[in-house]
């Protein structure tokens, strides 16, 4: 029988009440390969996606040029707006109500898009229409997100990558359909997502009793910054898909739909077979491929060509949009605390790195007859830029150790009931031996004592921001990640001074 403070023989589990195996990554094998409502839910949003960039933008942008940044900017804001609205608080974030918030919100945005496009568009309507619309469609986003958590790690691959197949399949069957009706599909199909998956989600996220504002003080390593590299990586792909908008890979021809569909359908089956655990970087270097090849075939003047670089740039910029949302919905799966947070950050990050392709991509193609020159050498420059991020500043990086970096927040176990004056006997020994501070000192013996981070703000008086940098210093020189295995490494002391 295992010691009570024996810190092996402890029971762990993830803080906030999810499981194991969601926070490790792993579930168990009875968890199904496939969720239906998180399948519909992703081919709705996708299909949004084709409805705002074919049907509901264009018109928009013909009057103003820029319309379609601020929009773009408008929707990462709204990505930015639920990430730091879950990050500041200590409870997580109610989904039911406000799923109700984000359908209505879509309504109001789509009433107002029907009365400005009959008026030609006005800012003082225009405007609004956008920002709920992007609050409430980002919302949806989420949402769906995080009904992917509860999914094997393989499983999220094939439903998202089957999910963005069938919205290709949706738009093929419904263009028209889509190009009569885009305000009101465009709120609906949201709203859709939201009414499959929100009950679900709600249900799950009931036993979390923590919000990140409390857990992220003590678990610097479960809640990734917003300049994390692999939101870092996201921004940069994404402007590779801007990039793709301007020069005119749309959907216009049924074929252009057809290539990158079937090219999900053939990702969605490799994902649905393969055991290999290296998947998340599978897919990332082929579409780095893709994107490369799109890019220096782009200044093609052959119509052929041209539409060669389109179809790689399309195909490229899914793969990655699919990368995307399993890279997110694992950590979310892995933290359940920080998930709205992780999703809200990353999707951020995307849709920011989009914004800058399209104005890129608008700044290179105007009627200036130098614009086939600047043209090139934007292209070459992102091209540049690109692979010289991919191969040389992610060098060593790979999508797959970045989701399991993230560390599954535990539940701190109580130390042993020994005097408070051991305990920092220890922790003074343990401090002078890894080289911490004086004030890192301090902070370490709180934590030693499972105090958490609202006590070692007051205590040491310092700010939440410093009290995480203390913390997160003290973590990498003892060589630890959460507060638990602090506590273990003292009790440890212990042992060994026993010895």
């Amino acid at each position: 029988m295992g010691n009570a403070h024996d810190p092996a023989s402890r029971p762990r589990r993830p803080a906030g009440g999810g499981s194991e195996d969601a926070a490790t990554g792993e579930p168990p094998a009875a968890r199904a390969l496939v969720d239906a409502r998180a399948l519909a839910a992703v081919a709705a949003l996708s299909l949004s996606t084709f409805v705002q960039n074919g049907f509901l933008y264009p018109p928009l942008e013909a009057r103003a040029p820029w319309a379609l940044a601020a929009c773009g900017l408008a929707y990462a804001a709204a990505f930015a707006l639920w990430a730091l609205a879950a990050h500041r608080r200590r409870k997580p974030l109610p989904t039911t109500a406000l799923s109700a918030v984000a359908c209505a919100a879509l309504a109001a945005g789509a009433a107002l898009w029907v009365a400005a496009a009959a008026m030609g568009y006005p800012a003082v309507l225009a405007a609004p229409a956008v920002a709920l619309l992007s609050c409430g469609r980002a919302w949806a986003i989420v949402v769906a997100g995080l009904s992917l958590t509860g999914l094997r790690p393989r499983g999220v691959l094939v439903t998202v990558a089957g999910g963005v197949f069938l919205s290709y399949v949706a738009y093929l069957a419904l263009g028209a359909v889509l190009a009569a009706l885009a305000p009101v599909l465009y709120a609906l199909l949201p709203v859709a997502a939201l009414a499959v998956t929100a009950g679900p989600v709600a249900k799950s996220r009931a036993s979390l009793a923590s919000g990140p504002g409390e857990l992220a003080v003590t678990n610097p390593g479960s809640f990734p910054g917003p300049f994390n590299r692999l939101f870092v990586c996201i921004f940069l792909f994404e402007v590779g898909f801007g990039l793709s908008i301007e020069f005119g890979a749309d959907l216009g021809a049924w074929w252009a739909a057809a290539v990158p569909g079937a090219a999900l359908l053939a990702v969605a089956a490799w994902c649905a077979r393969t055991r290999s655990t290296r998947r998340e970087d599978a897919l990332f270097h082929v579409s780095a491929l893709l994107v490369v090849f799109g890019f220096l075939m782009s200044s093609a003047q052959t119509a052929l060509f041209g539409s060669v670089a389109q179809q790689a740039l399309a195909v490229g910029a899914q793969t990655f949009n699919v990368l995307t949302w399993v890279a997110l919905s694992i950590v979310a799966a892995r933290n359940p605390a920080g998930g709205v947070t992780a999703l809200g950050q990353g999707f951020c990050a995307s849709n920011l790195g989009a914004t800058v392709g399209v104005v890129l991509g608008q700044a290179s193609s105007s009627g200036d007859p130098l614009a086939g020159d600047v043209r090139l050498l934007v292209l070459a420059l992102v091209a540049a830029a690109f692979v010289g991020y991919v191969w040389m500043g992610l060098r060593g990086f790979s999508f797959t150790d970045a989701i399991q970096g993230v560390k599954p927040v535990e539940e701190v176990a109580p130390p042993a009931p020994e005097s408070r004056t051991d305990i920092e006997a220890r922790c003074e020994r343990l401090a002078r031996a890894h080289g911490l501070t004086e004030r890192e000192g301090e902070v370490f013996a709180l934590l030693a004592r499972g105090r958490n981070g609202a006590f070692i703000q007051e205590e040491c008086r310092v700010t939440r921001n410093t009290a995480k940098t203390h913390i997160r210093h003290i973590y990498q020189k003892l060589g630890v990640h959460t507060q638990q295995e602090l506590i273990d490494l003292v009790e440890g002391e212990a042992a060994d001074g026993a010895a």
